[in-house]
């Protein structure tokens, strides 16, 4: 019997602080999937410490979470930031003293994390999500304790009617202990408070320093704190701070007055409208605001109108006289948003003409732009949650201007988009200062932020604006030795403006992010940061400590180099091994003469009932199960061949209610397609109770209907979209199906888990391309997981990327991962080895193994292959394969009589699970898998399953079956006694 093991309920936590808006942050627990408030977790403390001088902030907020239940629990913070806003500070509290974090490399700190809480202690861990959103993980929120954390981050100030705004949203919320500190330097005048949590909170003048400070209990503030004060036009406030023996650091800000510009005549705009699912989440009064001041004019002006999500498709023309825009609003507001964001599909030749107008957030999951238009991009942004540098650079690079609503009321919009915008055109003085940011070439707004590194002082600078490239004015900026920034880390914030520059060309330049992340302690999309308990956890991942576990630190560091054994190694040895195994399988000739055994029952079991002692092959890794037993009928196993034992033990799924029925064969690049009557998989029809209402639809057209009108209730469920997608897709409404399931892809992001449920069925459906992109993105998050690797390199075979597959199938077994991976996937290389070979013996004058272990080179065909794998951590399943004898292979009996081989058993991991038989026999063989449980409860709700059925593996004349559902139990009707018969077919 299969050993059970208890599974842990453990509640993802995920706490919502949208910084832009006015909203503190509220804990939430997710139950089955779903996000709830849970009055059991309270912000207990709250402190915020505000420093500003001239345009730039730094804040550093400290919070106390109780956990009043009885229950254990696991926090996600996340939250979006300004633009231009990152974090550089963590801490995370260790037995009650706060403890910083360092920076690592993303993948590094998240291996390492889910390797150490695994062992349920306390790591922390900071990183930076798709667009400017970040998300810390804590874990645990053990019953009846507090958890406390800091987080730093460091911002430029935006200008609003000639003044520069700060400001900290608070809520009317109550907080056990709230303190707040806001200190202003060198300006002559009082800041003023626009708005404050408490009627007391006011600012006095100490020195060069306007301070004001408040410390409540038991406080509820009345509103959010927002500070305004004046600054000089055309008076830059310059910092500079010593970076080594031969230069310096330099920071300027100064307030633009552009000389007057002619409004300019608008007579054709072109319309780019985000109708994917996020669009939802745009401020669409804001958007039509906008739309209304920008064409509050008397002009005639024509107006092409796309619309954009997994494809691109022009919605209409609009001719649009004296502001009667009604036509135009009624297109947008009719507009269905469904499926993700694909820029790659928008036409590199737009019809109409004009400037581009993008309503978007710059989340393109589904693919990139290809190539700009060559006309002036203007993308629109009306949610906190944006990738900001990326639309800048779209913008920048074509000569428009981002135009931030969260920021910029309509009408000051609508005259941005009216006039031509005033530019930043670089430094003229350039002999002794250089890593100038910004770089390039920039729209500068009413005030301009300008780092560099200079080697000498005292240097002038002569900052140069314009119109388009030409020069209109020069502002000189002295900088000298006098300006000292202190305490101030200018130095982030030139890293800030580097990264910046950097970001929207990630692959290009991803190692020099994670330089400058690391060296500056900067959270980037490839540098996390992060906070471990115990010294011997940052020696044994290799991890510099913070400063002050630095000294013992060393001293274990020494000691380790004679006493502990490596935590990061590859599979590599693992594989030369597996290859003998693998080779002296092949060359047995089967079937094998098996003796009878008579079953004698252990003592003190009662002798009318027999026991079967299942034992794993001798081969296996220490890693095996144990002995395990199942009192079964003595009677029935009298005198039974061993080989067909595993038939009374599993019992049988004859007698399934779902109707065996011959779906759409997948056809695949390098492969044929299962000839007709071959491989039949059994439909796995979702019990949902609403899909009694898409099957009672007229046509799919009116289905497509009952599908947004159910999505109202169902549109944070996983399981909806892949149920749908599935109904579409079996009326051939392939394109369609397609659109529905990406919305996967927007329910959150950069998980992993809905990525690969995604990539799953894009697979079957035949949708390649889409599923190398998404299996690329599981790789960039989770390249510590050698899944990762091996779900990229097959879809490039699905794609004919032959040496880029074999390669990245290498990488898998060549790349580093730690201990506790290495253990949780141990068996995975004997599946990479097949699927190597394949490539090698099926492309090999295509491509080059030069590169390759010729001790993992050997051909091997097999007539049957069946690979079961599954998209989520902490998971158990199993792969039972029958032959026409009756006999099962599965982990309880790995080799059979026939020559069939089962890999090892995944119990607590990503699988995958493979069955091999180098030659079949004439017959029915059945596929069936056993959902045995997970260890937690994600967003993604219940695991995705995929099954690939190979006919004549690695033979040249390959077959294909791919089947893809979901399970879990109670949801899928078909299962029998555990088991569910996902497939069968006569060889």
């Amino acid at each position: 019997m299969k050993r059970i093991r208890r599974l842990i309920l453990t509640p993802l936590a995920l706490l919502l602080a949208f910084l832009t808006r006015a909203q503190i942050p509220v804990m939430e627990i997710q139950e089955n999937g779903k996000y709830e408030t849970d009055e059991t977790v309270v912000l207990q403390q709250l402190s915020a410490d505000i420093k500003i001088i001239g345009n730039i902030a730094t804040t550093t907020m400290r919070m106390s979470f109780y956990n009043r239940s009885s229950r254990l629990k696991e926090g996600r913070l996340t939250f979006p930031l300004p633009e231009g806003v990152s974090v550089s500070g963590f801490a995370l509290d260790i037995n009650g003293v706060l403890r910083k974090a360092v920076p690592v490399e993303k993948e590094k700190a998240t291996a390492v994390f889910e390797s150490v809480e695994r062992r349920q202690v306390d790591p922390g861990i900071l990183e930076k999500t798709e667009g400017n959103n970040f998300r810390t993980r804590i874990y645990p929120l053990n019953p009846e304790g507090i958890r406390t954390i800091e987080i730093t981050y460091n911002q430029e100030l935006r200008s609003s009617n000639g003044q520069l705004v700060y400001h900290l949203p608070l809520a009317n919320k109550n907080i056990g202990s709230f303190s707040l500190s806001a200190s202003v330097y060198e300006t002559a005048e009082a800041p003023q408070l626009i708005e404050k949590p408490d009627g007391s909170f006011g600012f006095e003048k100490k020195g060069n320093v306007w301070q004001a400070v408040i410390r409540k209990s038991d406080f509820t503030p009345d509103q959010s704190l927002k500070i305004a004060f004046p600054q000089q036009p055309n008076a830059p406030k310059t910092l500079v701070k010593r970076r080594d023996a031969d230069s310096w650091y330099f920071l300027t800000n100064v307030q633009i007055t552009p000389p007057a510009s002619a409004i300019r005549p608008m007579q054709q705009v072109t319309i780019l409208w985000d109708q994917s699912l996020s669009g939802r989440k745009r401020d669409h009064k804001k958007e039509q605001a906008f739309l209304e001041k920008l064409f509050a004019t008397k002009s005639k002006i024509q107006v092409t109108l796309y619309a954009v999500a997994t494809t691109t498709k022009k919605v209409g023309e609009y001719t649009i006289s004296n502001g009667a825009i009604g036509a135009l609003l009624k297109a947008v507001n009719d507009m269905t948003y469904d499926g993700a964001t694909d820029y790659s599909t928008i036409p590199a030749s737009l019809a109409g003409g004009g400037d581009v107008l993008f309503f978007t957030d710059g989340l393109s999951n589904f693919g990139e732009w290809n190539k700009l238009p060559s006309r002036p991009v203007y993308p629109v942004v009306a949610t906190p949650v944006a990738n900001y540098s990326k639309l800048r650079s779209y913008s920048n690079n074509t000569g428009g201007q981002l135009i931030n609503l969260n920021e910029t009321e309509a009408a000051d919009a609508a005259a941005m988009l009216l006039r031509r915008p005033y530019r930043f055109l670089g430094v003229k003085y350039l002999y002794d200062v250089n890593s100038v940011n910004p770089a390039t070439t920039v729209v500068s707004g009413d005030n301009l932020l300008i780092t560099g590194i200079t080697q000498k002082l005292p240097v002038t600078l002569t900052l140069q604006f314009g119109y388009g490239n030409r020069v209109e004015q020069e502002i000189p900026v002295t900088l000298d030795a006098q300006q000292t920034a202190g305490d101030w880390a200018i130095e982030t914030f030139w890293a800030q403006q580097k990264l910046a520059a950097l970001e929207p060309f990630y692959e290009q330049h991803k190692d020099a992010i994670s330089r400058l992340g690391k060296e500056f302690g900067i959270v980037t999309p490839n540098t996390s940061l992060i906070v471990l308990e115990s010294v011997a956890d940052y020696v044994k991942y290799k991890i510099t400590p913070p400063e002050a576990l630095l000294q013992e630190y060393k001293v274990l560091v020494k000691q380790r180099k004679l006493q502990q054994e490596e935590a990061w190694d590859n599979y590599l040895a693992a594989a030369r091994e597996r290859m003998k195994e693998l080779k002296k399988w092949w060359n047995t000739s089967y079937p094998l003469k098996v003796k009878n055994k008579k079953m004698v029952p252990p003592a003190g079991v009662d002798g009318g009932r027999g026991i079967i002692e299942v034992r794993a092959d001798a081969a296996a890794p220490a890693r095996a199960r144990e002995v395990q037993y199942q009192t079964i009928s003595g009677e029935a196993l009298k005198d039974a061949p061993v080989a067909n034992i595993s038939e009374h033990l599993q019992g049988r799924v004859a007698g399934v209610n779902a109707a065996a029925s011959k779906m759409e064969e997948t056809v695949v690049v390098g492969y044929r397609a299962v000839s007709k009557g071959k491989v039949t998989a059994v439909e796995i029809k979702s019990d949902a109770e609403y899909m009694k209402q898409m099957d009672a639809a007229a046509n799919t057209e009116a289905a497509y209907k009952t599908y947004l009108r159910l999505r109202a209730d169902y549109q944070t469920t996983p399981s909806f979209y892949f149920d749908m997608a599935n109904w579409f897709y079996s009326k051939k409404e392939t394109e369609r199906a397609v659109s529905i399931v990406s919305n996967l892809v927007e329910l959150e992001l950069e998980d992993a888990v809905l990525y690969k449920t995604v990539a799953y069925l894009l697979k079957k459906y035949g949708a390649y391309e889409k599923e190398l992109i998404l299996t690329k993105k599981v790789l960039d998050w989770r390249p510590m997981d050698p899944q990762s690797y091996r779900d990229y390199a097959l879809a490039l075979q699905d794609n004919g990327k032959y040496q880029q597959a074999l390669d990245t199938l290498y990488t898998a077994l060549t790349q580093s991962y730690t201990e506790e991976t290495r253990t949780r996937d141990q068996g995975i290389e004997e599946v990479l080895l097949m699927e190597l070979n394949q490539l090698v013996s099926r492309y090999n004058a295509r491509i080059n193994t030069s590169k390759i272990d010729k001790a993992l080179l050997y051909q091997l065909p097999v007539d049957i292959r069946v690979v079961l794998n599954w998209n989520m951590d902490h998971t158990d399943i199993d792969l039972h394969v029958t032959d026409p004898k009756n006999e099962e292979c599965y982990y309880g009996s790995r080799e059979t009589s026939l020559g069939g081989r089962i890999s090892d058993d995944f119990t607590d991991g990503f699988g995958p699970e493979q069955f091999l038989l180098k030659k079949a026999i004439r017959g029915k063989y059945q596929i069936k898998t056993n959902f045995f449980g997970e260890r937690q409860v994600t967003v993604a709700g219940p695991p995705t399953l995929m099954a690939e059925v190979f006919l004549r593996y690695a033979s040249g004349n390959e077959e294909r079956k791919i089947i893809v559902f979901q399970d879990a139990k109670g949801r899928n009707a078909n299962r029998t006694d555990g088991q569910t018969l996902i497939a069968e077919f006569e060889f």
